[in-house]
């Protein structure tokens, strides 16, 4: 009889911890939201755990509309990106020099209307004539603007158009929020300084902490750019093994047009070239030039340029600047002091004089760009 009552005791423990166990499974089930209709097929289990361990990819979760322009913000504050806008590509080789000695994230500015070349015609009434002079013009952006609440160094790069910054950077500077970081601006000209271009950007982020603006030349090489950052307590990466070949520069010739006849010259490398590129890349210009000496043409500029004077023998072909105000195209030699702006290759003293002919002509200077 014990044993009979030991065994039915023993019999519903185990009874009771069954539906004990019964009731704990039922509870752990959680039950869904309310409005939601929850489907699942096949293996549950594995379906959720793959919900779980394989987010949406970066990719996927991007706006469709997002630009070429558009990049990936850093994941930690303490950041640093380079911000340009480069209409005839002066400017974009410098700031990728920035980019790749700081390590940096990089972004360029690029108009919704572009620009085209005879929207920089300077003094014809262009679009960029009318949007320097309006206080109010703001040219819209193309794409998405980068994200910069975690960067803290801003190096911002732009063109000098009539003595100031774009106004496509004005429409930058007001649709972000550079508060509390520090904006590092950056030019570049042929003859023009940063002037007042720099402060004139000031009251469009006030709260930004600005360094001064610096000037660089067309051409600044990547050691110059080097050299500069030193000044700023950011990181300068060891990039010994590049060099400014990895760059692509935009290239341009000097076309010289007269009596129907076309010629192209390579510029020189000296600041007087570079002034006249900046020059005639805002437009073109037409010279009335008369004979001299019989080996040359010669006019007068509407501007100066900086000269770069040596003793040397010219040769037909050489287009001189003489004075610093007038410019000459041989067609026979001379020994002189004088500043070689460009160089038509393969030109000869009759083809010249066929162009020129013995008297005054008038002759038309331009730009033609190349990749």
């Amino acid at each position: 009889m014990n044993l009979e009552k030991r065994c039915f005791k023993v019999l519903c423990l185990a009874l009771a911890a069954l539906m004990i166990l019964a009731l704990a499974g039922c509870g752990a089930q959680k039950p869904a939201e309310p409005g939601t209709d929850v489907e699942l097929t096949g293996d549950a289990s594995h379906a959720e755990s793959q919900t779980e361990s394989q987010p949406v990819s970066q990719k996927d979760s991007q706006p469709v509309s997002q630009t070429e322009n558009s990049i990936e913000p850093q994941t930690e504050t303490g950041g640093v990106i380079v911000v340009y806008f480069s209409r005839t590509g002066h400017t974009k080789p410098l700031a990728e020099y920035i980019k790749e000695e700081l390590d940096a994230d990089i972004c360029e500015i690029e108009a919704k209307v572009p620009y085209t070349d005879d929207d920089i015609k300077y003094y014809t009434d262009c679009r960029a004539d009318r949007e320097q002079a309006d206080p109010s013009a703001r040219p819209e952006i193309a794409g998405e603007l980068p994200d910069l609440s975690n960067y803290d160094t801003v190096f911002l790069g732009y063109p000098i158009w009539h003595g100031q910054a774009p106004k496509i950077i004005y429409t930058f500077l007001e649709s972000v929020d550079v508060s509390g970081k520090t904006v590092i601006p950056f030019c570049t000209s042929a003859s023009s300084p940063v002037g007042s271009s720099t402060e004139n950007l000031h009251s469009l982020a006030p709260n930004a902490e600005w360094r001064d603006g610096t000037r660089f030349a067309i051409g600044t090489t990547r050691e110059e750019i080097k050299e500069w950052l030193k000044q700023f307590d950011l990181k300068v990466t060891d990039n010994d093994m590049k060099d400014d070949s990895e760059i692509i520069r935009p290239s341009c010739v000097l076309v010289i047009e007269a009596n129907g006849k076309i010629f192209y010259a390579d510029f020189e490398d000296n600041s007087s070239a570079e002034a006249l590129k900046e020059k005639l890349n805002s437009e073109a210009i037409t010279v009335d030039m008369h004979d001299y000496g019989s080996f040359e043409k010669v006019g007068a500029l509407p501007w100066e340029l900086p000269r770069n004077d040596t003793q040397i023998a010219t040769e037909p072909g050489d287009v001189i600047l003489y004075q610093g105000n007038q410019i000459t195209v041989y067609y026979d030699t001379n020994s002189w002091n004088f500043t070689r702006l460009a160089r038509i290759g393969n030109a000869t003293k009759e083809e010249l004089l066929t162009a020129l002919g013995d008297g005054d002509v008038s002759v038309k200077f331009s730009l033609e760009w190349g990749e």
